[in-house]
């Protein structure tokens, strides 16, 4: 964005959208060039608006990279349901209430994300807090408030699907059960159980550009490349599906739209390298889409279940946050996020490759799972 385009947007805003801009002076670009730009007299309001959410669709992202300042609507469930959960098992109402909000809230903030929480607060009421614009933003799979949960279609059953046993809570560790969206699930100290440590090995600039490679049985996340010196390499771990279905590569979780694993198969990034990594609306954070452009295992789904698989879309890898699970896409910790992201934006990740099975048996390492907790039920009756 030009000075010619900053100066003249300057020049319609007044004094009440004074504290809007400064918002913006955290940019370094911004900041200098704000500077230059003399007072101007009092603008229409309804045209500065439009300018700032046209400023926020060219840097909004960048705004708002790092920067997670509210609970998804997964997360918002997940609490009220801990709190119900919490006064089932004896806790006083105020207590249970007390712990849920403490156990599921937003990320720490930065420094600077905390400067850009504050000065939104302080903006004037004529102009709202302005977000990225949503029109072609990408929508996770199925998180549209109020409307009513997705099921799997008629055929795909997952009625006597069990948790499979790795990702079961250990059996010293403490949980409460909770619903969510029909489903059951367990959680130790407003967490699933067993979630993965954010383990990130980062990738030689040596290797070039490679795909990505998931397996969805261990939720390992490594190196695809021609050069046998890399492939098959670590690089995070990630959750993919919900309850039952996660990393469950069973035909009917996989074609169970919102609640299973990605399918097997071959993904691409968007086209454009620019969009490939953009602000998610609804899940209230950045994320990368993919999109499925070859289906593997053909063999092992039912016709029906191939159709239901086929009709699955809007997966994507983003950062998984505490009590959260995974609609279809990839949930990563917040590093193997903040590294994964980098390479999709920088170009060298150009697609992912998913496989049900591990394809490196011989360099895999097990899967980094946090088994232990430090909540306790007996707490709740004090």
């Amino acid at each position: 964005m030009g000075t010619r385009y900053l100066s003249a947007m300057k020049a319609r805003l007044s004094s009440s959208l004074f504290a809007t801009m400064a918002m913006l002076a955290l940019l370094p670009v911004a900041e200098s060039r704000a500077q230059q730009t003399p007072p101007v007299p009092k603008p229409d309001a309804t045209a500065a608006a439009g300018d700032i959410a046209d400023f926020f669709g060219q840097m909004g992202d960048q705004i708002y990279e790092d920067c997670i300042f509210e609970l998804s609507e997964e997360q918002l469930d997940v609490q009220q349901a801990l709190i119900a959960a919490y006064v089932k098992h004896g806790a006083p109402s105020a207590m249970a209430r007390q712990l849920a909000v403490k156990q599921i809230r937003p990320p720490q903030l930065s420094e600077k994300c905390e400067s850009m929480k504050s000065m939104a607060r302080a903006a004037p009421s004529p102009v709202p807090a302005v977000r990225p614009p949503v029109a072609k933003k990408w929508t996770p799979e199925v998180t549209r408030a109020k409307a009513p949960p997705q099921l799997p279609p008629p055929s795909i059953s997952l009625a006597n699907k069990e948790v499979l046993p790795q990702w079961d809570c250990a059996p010293n560790v403490d949980y409460v059960t909770i619903q969510h969206k029909g489903f059951e699930r367990k959680l130790t100290g407003g967490e699933i159980c067993n979630p993965f440590e954010d383990v990130v090995h980062q990738v030689p600039e040596a290797a070039g550009t490679f795909r990505l490679g998931y397996t969805i049985r261990t939720g390992r996340l490594f190196v695809v490349s021609s050069d046998p010196q890399f492939n098959g390499k670590t690089i995070a771990w990630a959750i993919s599906g919900r309850e039952a279905c996660r990393n469950n590569p069973d035909p009917d979780c996989l074609a169970a739209r919102a609640v299973g694993p990605l399918p097997p198969g071959e993904y691409a990034f968007a086209g454009d390298k620019d969009k490939r990594v953009t602000w998610g609306p609804n899940a209230k954070r950045m994320v990368a889409g993919i999109y499925l452009t070859k289906l593997w295992n053909r063999e092992l789904l039912t016709p029906a279940q191939t159709a239901a698989v086929l009709a699955r879309g809007n997966i994507a890898i983003h950062v998984r946050l505490k009590g959260e699970m995974s609609e279809a896409c990839l949930g990563l910790g917040a590093e193997g996020w903040a590294y994964v992201s980098s390479l999709i934006k920088e170009g060298r990740a150009t697609g992912v490759n998913v496989y049900i099975n591990e394809p490196h048996t011989q360099i895999a390492e097990a899967a980094p799972i946090i088994k232990a907790s430090t909540f306790s039920l007996s707490s709740l009756f004090k």
